[in-house]
C-alpha cells in the first residue's frame, strides 16, 4: 500500500515543479523581479569587494538559479542523497575553463541592433563572418526569427536587397532596438531557436541617445542571464562598439562608448562560467569611423569586414570555432554596388535622365561633360533628384542644342560613393530650325527678315552676281551680204576647192563699254542718259539659282546675333541669304535677295 502513495507523492512533487517552468508564469515572475531593478546599474549586479570575483546574476539569472536549486531539492527529496554520488566528492583534476564546440551542426545566432541587422544594399558583417566560417570548414547555420535588413527607402523592416544574398541570412537583430528591448524579448527567441552561440553586438542606439554606459551594460548582462534560464550552456561573444564620427557631439558620444567598452571586458569576466563562457570581440581596436562607416555609426563594407574579423577571432580563440580571420584584411569597395542604368528623354525645358532606385543609395551625383564642339571639363551638377515610386530622375537644363554630352550618375550611401553608371552619350536637341522667310531689302539697303521660332542667332551669306554686257546693236551677217552677187547657178561664192567661206565683212563699231578704262584727268563730261536695253547694258543675274549648300562662290559674313536685320558690308551686285541657328545646330537658308550695291 506504500508504493501507490509514494507514486502519488512523486507525481505531486513533479507537477508542482513543472508549474514553475511554465513559460507564461516564468515571464510573469521575471517581470515582477525586474520591476524593482531597472534603475540599478550593472555594477550593482557585481559582488562586493573582498568576495571572490564571481558574477551575481541579474533578476532573471537569479530566477534561473532559484529554479535550479528547487530542481536539486526535488531530486534529493525524491531519491535521497545517494542520487548525488556515493561519496559526494568532486571529480579529480581541474575543470576546463572554456568548453569546446558541441557535437553536430553549430547553431549561431547574431543578436543586436542596426549594426548587426544592416540596411538596404549592405553585405552586413554577418555575411563576411558566414563566408569565413564556411571557408574554415565549420559545420554551422545562422538561426533567428528574421532574415532581412532595414529598408532605408521605405523605413521598414524586411528588405532583402543584400549586396551578396547567397548566404544564411537568419538573425535576431533589429534596427533601432535598445538593450532593454533586446533583453525583454531574448528569452522567447532563445527558447524557440536554441542557439549554441549568441553573437551579441548592441548598445549603439542607447549610447547615441545619451544613456549612461553602466545602464547599457546592465542590459547586456540581463540578456546573458535571461538566455541562461532557457539555455544554461549557451556560449556568448559580446562585441565592443566602434567610435562614432559626425554626430555633432563626437567627443561626448565616444567617451560613453569608451566607458562601455572598458566595462564590457569586466562584465564578460564576471558573467563567464565554465559551462557558459562569455568572451569579448575586440571590434573597436582597428575601427576608423571616418573610413569604415557610411554615416555617423553604421558600418560600410570595410567596417563590416573588421567587425566580422573581430567576432571570428573570438570564436576561434578561446571558443575553438573555426580559424582566426586572415590578415591583412581584404580591401573591399564601399558604397552601393549596383550601377544605375541610365535612360534619357528630351523635355520642353531640358533633358530628363532617369534610372531605377539603387539598393542602399541615399543620394546621387550627376556628372556632365560637353564633348564637342568646344569640349569642357566634367562638372558635378547641383540638381534635385526626383522620386516616382522606384524610379529616380533629374532634369538637366542649360544645355546647348547640337552639342555632344556625356553623363555619369554616381550612387552614394552616406559619404561612400558606389559603382558608377556607364557613360550616357548623346547629341542634345539636334533637329535643325527652318530658314527665315520674309527676306527683303529696305531703301537704305538693309536686309531684314522674319523671326524663326527657337532660333538663337542668324548668319548672312553673300555671293557676287554673274554680270555680262548685253549688246544687241551687233547685227548678224545677212544670208546674202550686200555688194556680193550670186552666180546664176545659185552659188554662194565659196571656193569649191577649199570649201572655206570668204572673209567676213568687218564688224560695225561697238558701243562704249559700261566700265571704260580710266582716262588721265578727263574733263567733266555731261552724264549720258542711261543706255536702253540692247545698247551695251551690263546685266547681272544669279549664277545658278542654288544656295550655299549646293552652289559655289558663297561666303559667310559671320553671325549677326539675334537681330533680324543686316546692314551690308559689301558693295556691288550681290545676292544674299540668311541662315538660322539654334546654338550649334545649323538651320535652313532663306530664299535669296538681290543687292544692287
Amino acid at each position: 500500500m506504500q508504493e501507490p502513495r509514494e507514486t502519488e507523492e512523486r507525481t505531486s512533487w513533479w507537477s508542482r515543479a513543472a508549474a514553475w517552468f511554465d513559460t507564461s508564469r516564468l515571464r510573469e515572475r521575471a517581470r515582477q523581479a525586474l520591476s524593482g531593478r531597472r534603475g540599478r546599474t550593472w555594477r550593482g549586479l557585481l559582488p562586493v569587494s573582498g568576495r571572490p570575483r564571481r558574477f551575481e546574476p541579474g533578476p532573471l539569472g537569479l530566477l534561473g538559479v532559484m529554479l535550479a536549486a528547487m530542481a536539486v531539492t526535488l531530486l534529493v527529496i525524491q531519491y535521497g542523497s545517494s542520487g548525488l554520488g556515493a561519496t559526494g566528492e568532486e571529480a579529480d583534476g581541474p575543470p576546463a575553463s572554456v568548453p569546446g564546440p558541441p557535437d553536430g551542426e553549430l547553431r549561431v545566432m547574431p543578436v543586436g541592433d542596426a549594426l548587426t541587422q544592416g540596411s538596404s544594399g549592405d553585405h552586413t558583417w554577418r555575411y563576411h563572418l558566414w563566408s569565413h566560417l564556411e571557408e574554415s570548414g565549420v559545420d554551422f547555420s545562422f538561426v533567428g526569427p528574421r532574415d532581412g535588413m532595414y529598408s532605408l527607402e521605405e523605413e521598414a523592416h524586411g528588405d532583402h536587397s543584400y549586396a551578396e544574398p547567397d548566404f544564411d541570412t537568419d538573425h535576431a537583430a533589429r534596427w533601432g532596438q535598445s538593450v532593454d528591448d533586446m533583453a525583454d524579448g531574448i528569452a522567447e527567441v532563445a527558447s524557440e531557436h536554441e542557439p549554441h552561440y549568441l553573437l551579441v553586438m548592441a548598445g549603439s542606439e542607447d549610447l547615441l541617445s545619451g544613456d549612461d554606459p553602466d545602464q547599457v551594460l546592465e542590459g547586456i548582462g540581463e540578456t546573458v542571464s535571461t538566455v541562461r534560464v532557457a539555455l544554461e550552456k549557451a556560449r556568448f561573444v559580446v562585441g565592443e562598439l566602434p567610435h562614432a564620427e559626425g554626430t555633432g557631439d563626437d567627443e561626448a558620444v565616444n567617451a560613453r562608448i569608451d566607458r562601455f567598452n572598458m566595462g564590457l571586458v569586466d562584465l564578460a569576466e564576471q558573467l563567464s562560467s565554465e559551462a557558459s563562457p562569455v568572451v569579448v570581440a575586440q571590434v573597436a581596436q582597428d575601427y576608423a569611423p571616418e573610413y569604415d562607416s557610411w554615416d555617423e555609426v553604421h558600418p560600410n563594407t570595410r567596417g563590416e569586414v573588421k567587425i566580422a574579423a573581430a567576432f571570428a577571432d573570438a570564436l576561434a580563440e578561446p571558443l575553438a570555432v573555426g580559424d582566426p580571420f586572415p590578415r591583412p584584411l581584404p580591401e573591399m569597395p564601399a558604397g552601393p554596388r549596383t550601377p544605375p542604368e541610365l535612360e534619357a528623354e528630351e523635355a520642353d525645358d531640358g533633358l530628363r535622365i532617369s534610372w531605377e532606385q539603387v539598393p542602399g543609395a541615399t543620394d546621387y551625383r550627376v556628372e556632365q561633360r560637353r564633348t564637342g564642339p568646344d569640349p569642357d571639363e566634367a562638372t558635378v551638377l547641383s540638381l534635385d533628384v526626383e522620386r516616382d515610386g522606384g524610379s529616380r530622375s533629374v532634369l538637366v537644363g542649360s544645355l546647348l542644342s547640337g552639342a555632344g554630352y556625356e553623363f555619369v550618375v554616381h550612387p552614394y550611401k552616406g559619404r561612400d560613393a558606389g559603382a558608377a553608371s556607364d557613360l550616357l552619350e548623346l547629341v542634345y536637341d539636334d533637329d535643325p530650325p527652318p530658314g527665315p522667310d520674309g527676306l527683303s531689302v529696305r531703301r537704305d539697303g538693309t536686309v531684314v527678315w522674319n523671326e524663326v521660332a527657337d532660333a538663337s542667332h542668324y548668319e548672312v551669306w553673300v555671293r557676287a552676281l554673274e554680270c555680262s554686257v548685253r549688246d544687241e546693236s551687233r547685227r548678224p551677217l545677212p544670208l546674202e551680204p550686200p555688194g556680193r552677187d550670186t552666180d546664176d547657178d545659185g552659188s554662194d561664192g565659196l571656193d569649191g576647192d577649199q570649201g572655206e567661206p570668204a572673209p567676213p565683212a568687218p564688224d560695225p563699231p561697238r558701243s562704249p563699254s559700261p566700265s571704260p578704262p580710266p582716262q588721265p584727268s578727263p574733263p567733266p563730261a555731261p552724264e549720258e542718259p542711261p543706255q536702253p536695253p540692247g545698247s551695251g547694258e551690263r546685266v547681272c543675274e544669279p549664277r545658278d539659282g542654288q544656295g550655299p549648300n549646293e552652289g559655289g562662290g558663297w561666303a559667310s559674313q559671320g553671325p549677326v546675333g539675334s537681330d533680324l536685320l543686316w546692314r551690308p558690308t559689301v558693295s556691288g551686285p550681290y545676292e544674299a541669304v540668311v541662315r538660322s541657328y539654334r546654338d550649334y545646330v545649323r538651320g535652313g537658308f532663306s530664299d535669296p535677295v538681290l543687292l544692287e550695291g
